[in-house]
């Protein structure tokens, strides 16, 4: 009997345990591990992007770990590149390959042959589903890096990287592009490719300038290139067909309340670990000054603002872990790491309570010449009870941090089953649920269950745990590629089902009725 060897791929939510059940797989079945998360990918912030320890990776080979500079952004195209070359690798040695991450447009670069452009910061697909709302999320570096690693190599290109377009008049610098307003930069875009300018939201600045580097590059319209790739068999609306067949999918789960206090005992366990030590480090070491003007991206109007003027946006510099500390980091030194550190360690890591960072108010803020009062009434209180200058600053980047990866929890979660579970034309492979949420029965739960499903897909028999069934998106059969404008909210909206949505919602509804009342109150010409 001939033995499949998959494809595995581990999804789910960060703080689910993807590195914990990579691992078991990969001892168990003689496999290797490829990471697919978009920071764990550069060197240092170990701690902050929850990599897998030493140790870990002692026990298993890992992949695309530490591969890029600190300093330089790395895209979804530099990681599609070094890693296809490393699973067709390990297939042709009957090894099973274990995809890992959070990054999903980073699996789905690997699942399917999508379009990637060669300065794309992800999937360029293009999802129908883009609303306004994606304009306001966080700016991705846009400018390609250059990367050293010996797994480089084999690397395919979708596009040249020097086009006889930049002799055409109308061609743009994509360096300047930066400093352009969106609304210019997608009527440029419709002059050439009417169909894209209609498939993104004027607002969403990354994907125009991704649609227009990639016709510079190529000299060929986005909008063909995906009818091109739909048109091939088991293409789609999103692009391309399914690369490898033999895959499988498993999503890890957790109830959300559980997940959300493991996330909230991790980022409080990372203070343990040595996570001030490590951003302060990382901080000295790779800040960006925007008052550079070599900086690229130093005039870019989405830059993350700081009061030293750097630019916390490129590379690593933007990853979940290091940005919310900024605020601590610019305002106090490392010698008052030490202090925090010192105190943290004899009350074992575990920060004061709000009601005693307002009892202590005065003991934590900086002494000025104005607040000798204020130092003379602090030295009346016992020393064991002093809070350390900038403990409260510190507790509200920690805070800040919880809420923030709370929320991308939930963002991992939404993407998966959007374009997972309800791609309907999409060909996807069986996607497993594992329920994570009671780690004292992992091994009958997640383990046990995983193991069981490739074993049984290895020989060709019939697994009594069924994978998860396709639904049906509530936008099927409408057409996703028109942009709609509401005239009374003054939003862009692209694709029936968004718009319908708008239409129906309170807020568009609440308006309305206020343009009408204020409408009836206008004096009339006879009136007046």
């Amino acid at each position: 009997m001939i033995r499949k060897v998959p494809l595995i791929v581990i999804l789910g939510s960060t703080g689910t345990g993807k590195t914990k059940l990579s691992l078991e797989l990969a001892e168990r079945f003689g496999g290797e591990i490829i990471s697919a998360d978009s920071m764990q990918v550069y060197a240092n912030l170990d701690i902050a992007t929850a990599k897998a320890t030493r140790e870990e990776q002692s026990r298993v080979r890992h992949h695309l770990l530490d591969v890029a500079t600190p300093s330089e952004p790395f895209t979804v195209m530099h990681f599609r590149n070094k890693a296809l070359p490393i699973i067709e690798n390990l297939l042709s040695q009957s090894k099973c390959p274990i995809v890992v991450g959070g990054t999903n447009y980073y699996i789905e670069s690997l699942l399917w042959d999508i379009l990637v452009s060669s300065t794309s910061t992800e999937d360029i697909s293009l999802s129908p589903s883009a609303t306004a709302s994606s304009a306001g999320n966080a700016a991705k570096p846009i400018a390609a890096a250059a990367t050293t690693t010996n797994e480089a190599s084999n690397e395919v290109q979708d596009v040249a990287p020097v086009s006889e377009n930049s002799k055409n008049p109308s061609f743009i610098d994509p360096s300047e592009m930066l400093t352009m307003q969106s609304e210019f930069l997608h009527n440029h875009l419709r002059t050439f490719d009417p169909e894209t300018a209609n498939r993104i939201h004027p607002n969403n600045k990354r994907k125009i300038i991704r649609a227009i580097e990639f016709y510079q590059e190529s000299g060929q319209t986005l909008s063909s290139k995906l009818k091109e790739q739909r048109q091939q068999p088991g293409g789609n609306r999103l692009g391309g067909p399914l690369r490898y067949p033999h895959t499988i999918l498993f999503w890890l789960r957790c109830n959300q309340e559980v997940l959300n206090a493991r996330l909230d005992n991790r980022v409080d366990g990372m203070l343990e670990q040595g996570l001030l030590r490590e951003i302060r480090a990382f901080h000295n070491e790779h800040n960006v000054d925007k008052s550079n003007p070599s900086s690229s991206s130093a005039t870019s109007p989405s830059v993350l603002s700081s009061s030293s003027g750097r630019d916390y946006t490129k590379g690593v510099l933007q990853t979940i872990g290091f940005k919310e500390f900024i605020p601590y980091l610019e305002r106090f030194s490392a010698a008052n790491d030490e202090k925090i550190d010192e105190y943290l360690r004899a009350n074992a890591y575990k920060m004061p309570t709000e009601e005693h960072f307002k009892q202590r108010a005065g003991s934590i803020n900086e002494p000025s010449d104005s607040d000798t009062e204020a130092v003379a009434a602090n030295d009346t209180i016992d020393p064991k009870d002093q809070l350390p200058p900038g403990l409260d600053v510190l507790n509200s980047c920690l805070n800040e941090l919880k809420l923030v990866t709370r929320r991308y929890s939930k963002k991992q979660q939404k993407w998966i089953n959007n374009r997972f579970l309800a791609s309907n034309d999409r060909k996807v492979p069986d996607l497993y649920e594992l329920d994570t949420s009671d780690v004292g029965r992992w091994h009958e739960c997640v383990y046990s269950p995983a193991v069981t499903i490739i074993d049984c897909y290895r020989s060709s028999q019939v697994c009594e745990i069924q994978p998860m069934k396709k639904r049906i998106h509530p936008g099927a059969g409408l057409n996703e590629e028109i942009t709609n404008f509401c005239a009374i909210c003054q939003r862009h909206f692209i694709g029936e089902y968004q718009w319908n949505l708008h239409l129906k919602s309170n807020r568009h509804k609440k308006r309305k009725e206020s343009v009408k009342r204020k409408q009836a109150e206008r004096p009339t010409e006879e009136e007046k």
